[in-house]
């Protein structure tokens, strides 16, 4: 009896070895495009081709009506978030603590902070 819980430990010690060997598949998963399959890059970027669409996707929810975040912010267009430019740079690229439920991927960041950088173009 002893001799089959030995036999029996050690074949799933080496399967569970085993398990952990193979092909690890670290490539990222590319982005979706962000607006009507147009390839914005930061050379490119604008309030219409990509800001509009990620303060919509990313912050409406709280900064637009009646959400929990419009006693701060309320974003309802291109002119109240470039004038709370300074603001979203600090809180959004800077100290990353927003949005609440999580930060903005790499890439919304890279797009963001060259568009404050370029003076915010509307389009």
């Amino acid at each position: 009896m002893k001799q089959y819980v030995w036999k029996t430990s050690l074949l799933t010690i080496m399967v569970l070895s085993l398990a952990g060997c193979g092909k690890d598949n670290d490539a990222p998963t590319p982005e979706p495009p962000l607006s009507g399959g147009e390839n914005v890059t930061v050379d490119n970027v604008t309030y219409a081709n990509f800001v509009g669409g990620l303060f919509q996707s990313r912050c409406s929810s709280c900064h637009t009506g009646s959400g929990a975040g419009t006693a701060r912010w309320v974003f309802s267009g291109y002119a109240s978030v470039n004038n709370n430019l300074e603001r979203i740079n600090d809180v959004v690229v800077v100290r990353r603590i927003m949005p609440l439920n999580g930060s903005l991927s790499t890439r919304e960041l890279q797009l963001l902070e060259a568009w404050i950088a370029k003076g915010a173009p509307q389009n």
